[in-house]
């Protein structure tokens, strides 16, 4: 009893001197501790706070660690030893030791080393949800300053790793030997040096000599000094596009669209490209985007380029070109309407350009602009447009240019007296217009004159009444129709026979006149379907739907303005003074022409597992079949028209094929060509021959999964504002992307055309064009593809296009090896893009143009 009785005094001294030794210490500063159940203690941890006074820390700490805590009261210090984590001001921070400081108000975190030589648990350091990594982190709560060795930050998309780096109190980091990039790896791809640079967070980073490396190798890319702008969460930033760098080029060394980027407002955007060669040739392009929600949306495109080649060629020309594409949203104005599309060359072409291989319009050979203003007059069911109209072609080297054209008509048909009549209605439809047609190097030289002489001017009207309604039970619908039109020509043509030579002269003279034209037609149309049961387990059945229309068209020759005059042989020779207006009319006849058509389509029904609703499956064998042909009751000869055919099949989302066909009934000249006017059955040449014909085939090969990839990011390409985007809209089978193991696309053309040139019919009756293209894409590795695209000219046994590609996906970054051996369009390209959005425009593409090629 004494010995118990003795422990228990000299256990409860102990505790009293404790707890007085607490007391004291209290009045200066009081901590607490948490971590995690420790080994050597059975009770469950649970988190303790740390009150400091004013001269210490303002608020409240909150520590923990998974292996120990120890503190040293004398110091006041505490230590925290694996996974050490801590909280204070919204300032977190974890590492594998972590050395709280209360005499300096400071916290110190560092790694540690395994038995394997590895550093574990490195310093991360979060305030206001920037991430910052380090191997050691000595942080000051009060004054806000530290010191970081080996610091690496993420913010957005980039990461930015320093050697030693400094946090000042307003938060901006002053560091030396720094990395940037967009690649999260710790030894990235491709960084760029720094040597000294500030960073302040969310704005900027303003660094000395950087220097671009690759794969752990400096390149000779870099800059004297850098501003590296920043952005908040959806900030944008003005800042400078990287060029494409070509070094061998017919116009020299140079870079082309080196941009800078202005983001104006949220509803306005702006980029200004330089080009610049050592040749002399040099270019400037704005391209501009801008959008209203709930009102419109567009972008413009203006450049101007001047081409020298440099000695011995002194040749030197520009070009102008303006691109300009407007829509407006529907909510904006439910009657008002103006859309824009845009797409001027000032030489007419597409293929003077010094961007040959990125230029998606290269090989087209038409410009075509348009300006509309569109109005609509409420509930009624009329509207009015006006419009301008800009055609160029290229081969031809003609402009048409229409300045205005208007046009009022009728929405819907219109039924007066509705409550007793729901069956005739009437349209109406006027037009007004102004149009010139000249050589494009009148525009080019500013010679309005000879374009004003060649325009045109006229207007137009038609009236239409038209009844619908069925017959036998609504089996066969009967479609009467009739339509008169009035045209007036402002510009007329008086023909002469000058001297004794029969040389017609042709006057074009400003007396203007009527001309009418009336016509009616009456069609009858039904369906006729047929099934066909087949024998089997999978209960095959197949519909045919026949679609005959049988119609009626009668126009009589009501002409105005036919007049005459006589040649030196004193034959009088008839010819219609509107052969040239603008609404031109020629000699003709009544005519009464008796159209047949058929219209076919084939349809497969079976049992199916896989449909889990119906059981069936259904497939389109044949989705449209045509043949049609008309008969003249008012010709003296060759009354029967050509048989024309068109047949689509499409069973499936890879398969599309096209046929179509024109027939001739008579018989021909089998040295010339030339048709006659006896059916060929009595010149004993059969039932006739072809004039022309053409089968297109489309087939996408690639996995389901894949062909709904290529379908969703076509429509997710629809809502971006950029022009370059529409060719992969209309034909996403032509994008490239890793998730997509492979595609194949094969599109082949064969057609045939009567020959018509007299001379050599004999030897070639037609002229045959057979082309096809093959093109697709596969991966070698998950980062390598390769791909191709080659056009081949089956008649003339040659390949007229070729392109190869090989791809690499480089983690961060993606390189293209681009090369056109075979074509007009003949180079090399090596391009470098970045993967992070913040680096869409970077791109190093290292060029080899089509003349060096040659």
């Amino acid at each position: 009893m004494k010995t118990k009785k003795g422990s228990f005094l000299i256990f409860y001294a102990a505790i009293r001197i404790v707890f007085y030794l607490l007391i004291c210490i209290s009045t200066t500063f009081a901590f607490g501790q948490g971590g995690t159940k420790d080994s050597t203690n059975s009770d469950s941890y649970r988190n303790r706070k740390i009150y400091i006074n004013d001269s210490d820390f303002k608020s409240i700490i909150t520590y923990s660690a998974r292996d120990s805590i120890y503190s040293d009261l004398r110091k006041k210090q505490v230590h925290l030893y694996g996974e050490a984590k801590l909280n204070y001001e919204g300032v977190d921070m974890s590492a594998e030791y972590l050395l709280i400081d209360l005499n300096k108000n400071e916290v110190l975190a560092t790694f540690a080393v395994d038995s394997l030589g590895r550093k574990i648990g490195k310093p991360v350091f979060i305030d206001g949800g920037d991430t910052l990594r380090a191997a050691s982190i000595r942080y000051n709560f009060e004054t806000k300053k530290g010191y970081i060795q080996e610091a690496a930050i993420k913010q957005d998309e980039y990461y930015l790793s320093m050697e030693k780096a400094k946090r000042q109190p307003n938060e901006d980091v002053h560091f030396i030997h720094g990395k940037f990039t967009t690649c999260n790896l710790e030894e990235p791809h491709y960084h760029f040096a720094l040597s000294k640079a500030v960073m302040v967070p969310d704005k900027r980073i303003v660094s000395g000599p950087i220097n671009l490396w690759v794969m752990g190798v400096p390149t000779p890319l870099g800059l004297p000094f850098a501003m590296i702008p920043l952005k908040k969460k959806k900030e944008r930033q003005s800042g400078f596009i990287m060029p494409q760098f070509s070094l061998m080029s017919p116009y020299g060394m140079g870079f082309l669209d080196l941009g800078y980027y202005i983001p104006i407002s949220e509803r306005f955007q702006t980029i200004a490209y330089a080009t610049g060669y050592t040749r002399g040739s040099f270019g400037f392009r704005n391209y501009s985007e801008y959008a209203t929600k709930y009102k419109h949306n567009g972008n413009f495109d203006l450049g101007y380029t001047r081409f020298r080649y440099g000695y011995p060629d002194s040749t030197v020309f520009s070009t102008t070109t303006i691109r300009w594409n407007h829509n407006q949203d529907p909510k904006l104005n439910p009657n008002w309407s103006f859309t824009a599309n845009v797409n001027y060359n000032s030489n007419s072409t597409n293929k003077q350009t010094l961007n040959q291989q990125n230029n998606p319009q290269y090989f087209n050979n038409t410009l075509n602009s348009d300006i509309r203003l569109g109005k609509r007059f409420g509930a009624l069911p009329i509207s009015a447009d006006l419009k301008l109209s800009l055609r160029q072609n290229s081969t031809t080297r003609i402009i048409d240019l229409t300045s205005p054209i208007f046009n009022f008509q009728t929405t819907n048909r219109i039924f007066p007296f509705k409550k007793v009549n729901k069956v005739v209605g009437f349209s109406y439809a006027n037009e007004i217009q102004n149009r010139s047609s000249f050589k494009d190097r009148y525009l080019k030289n500013g010679d309005f004159d000879s374009i004003g002489r060649n325009f045109r001017n006229g207007f137009t009207q038609n009236f239409n009444v038209q009844a619908t309604f069925s017959i036998l039970k609504n089996t066969v619908r009967i479609t009467p129709s009739a339509t008169y039109k009035q045209i007036y020509n402002f510009q007329t043509i008086e023909k002469t026979v000058v001297d004794t030579s029969n040389v017609v002269l042709i006057d074009t003279i400003g007396r203007g006149g009527f001309s009418h034209s009336f016509s009616s037609s009456l069609s009858l149309t039904s369906n006729l379907y047929s099934y066909y049961r087949f024998v089997g387990k999978r209960k095959t059945l197949l519909r045919h739907v026949m679609t005959p229309t049988v119609s009626f068209n009668y126009a009589p020759a009501i002409q105005q303005g036919i007049t005459s005059y006589t040649d030196t042989a004193g034959n009088e020779i008839r010819y219609s003074r509107f052969e040239r207006s603008l609404y031109s009319e020629y000699l003709t006849k009544s005519s009464g022409r008796i159209v047949l058509g058929l219209n076919n389509t084939f349809e497969i029904k079976q049992k199916s597992e896989k449909d889990t609703i119906t059981g069936f499956k259904k497939t389109r064998l044949i989705d449209n079949f045509f043949l049609s042909t008309d008969y003249d009751i008012f010709k003296d000869t060759m009354n029967w028209g050509d048989l024309n055919m068109r047949m689509v099949i499409n069973p499936n989302e890879f398969i599309n094929l096209t046929i179509t066909a024109d027939h001739s009934w008579y018989g021909w000249d089998t040295n010339s060509g030339l048709i006659k006017e006896d059916y060929a059955l009595k010149t004993k040449q059969g039932i006739g021959r072809i004039k022309s014909a053409s089968f297109a085939t489309t087939l996408i090969l690639t996995t389901k999964k894949s062909r709904d990839r290529l379908q969703n990011i076509s429509n997710q390409m629809s809502n971006v504002w950029n022009p370059e985007y529409q060719q992969w809209i209309v034909n996403p089978n032509h994008l490239v992307y890793f998730e997509i193991p492979w595609k194949l696309t094969i599109d082949h053309i064969f057609a045939i055309n009567l020959n018509a040139d007299t001379s050599t019919y004999r030897d070639k009756h037609y002229l045959p064009t057979n082309t096809a293209t093959i093109g697709g894409d596969v991966n070698l590795t998950p980062n390598w593809k390769v791909g191709a695209r080659v056009m081949y000219d089956i008649e003339r046994r040659a390949i007229s296009n070729f392109n190869i590609n090989l791809y690499r996906n480089i983690h961060c970054w993606n390189v293209v090896f681009n090369w056109t051996p075979i074509g007009t369009n003949k180079s090399f390209t090596v391009g470098i893009r970045g993967n992070a959005s913040m680096l869409q425009n970077a791109n190093i593409n290292i060029r080899k143009p089509p003349i060096v090629l040659n």
